[in-house]
């Protein structure tokens, strides 16, 4: 796969309105603040609904630069001109079937929580994989953290690029890029602060400091 046709994620703002209620505004703010890509992972939603939705935060974030990738739905991002899909952990489609259906040009990445998983996805067709969580998360409190030892021994073993996903904030996005991640995924180190964009600046500011 040539990862070299689409800039992949970085720094990924993933979306949850439930965290965020004024959606729209507080992904822009974060993006104008630094983060490359948004993925927008409203999964309670119908098509329908994460259509509009999509129709609604894509030219916002398209304004200052951002790159806007949709949860496992394929006709949402094709409709609405999105970059790519990110696919679930597990409950979705294969990578290799969705890899078929939208090509090699758009960006594909997937949730992992093992090496086998990541493996397998970047064998597959994935671009990406998230690698979660490394902290604690509010997110997902039923899920144990990796810590960021097993988490650098995963990083070793998975041949491709790996973002560093649960629990990320400005203050240990650094040790996660150190731990060999090739970028960081957020929701609440953005989103749940007060000034996300100031959020976002200073996450990016971390980055020269691995």
């Amino acid at each position: 796969m040539d990862q070299n046709r689409l800039t992949l994620p970085r720094f990924m703002l993933i979306t949850d309105r439930h965290v965020c209620p004024n959606l729209e505004d507080g992904v822009a703010a974060g993006v104008a603040g630094g983060a490359d890509h948004v993925l927008l992972r409203e999964k309670d939603l119908s098509t329908a609904e994460l259509l509009v939705l999509a129709q609604r935060i894509h030219p916002r974030i398209q304004q200052e630069g951002g790159r806007l990738l949709i949860h496992t739905n394929l006709t949402v991002a094709w409709a609405v001109g999105a970059i790519g899909v990110h696919l679930p952990s597990v409950g979705g489609p294969s990578t290799w079937e969705v890899r078929k259906k939208m090509g090699p040009e758009l960006l594909l990445g997937r949730s992992c929580h093992t090496v086998e998983q990541a493996q397998q996805a970047l064998t597959e067709g994935a671009d990406y994989v998230t690698i979660s969580p490394v902290f604690p998360t509010r997110s997902h409190l039923e899920s144990v953290a990796l810590g960021l030892d097993r988490f650098a021994w995963m990083c070793q073993h998975i041949p491709g690029t790996v973002l560093g996903l649960g629990g990320i904030q400005a203050d240990n996005a650094a040790s996660v890029l150190a731990a060999g991640a090739k970028g960081v995924a957020c929701i609440r180190g953005v989103l749940d602060a007060q000034d996300p964009k100031s959020a976002a600046k200073k996450m990016v500011s971390a980055f020269g400091k691995k």
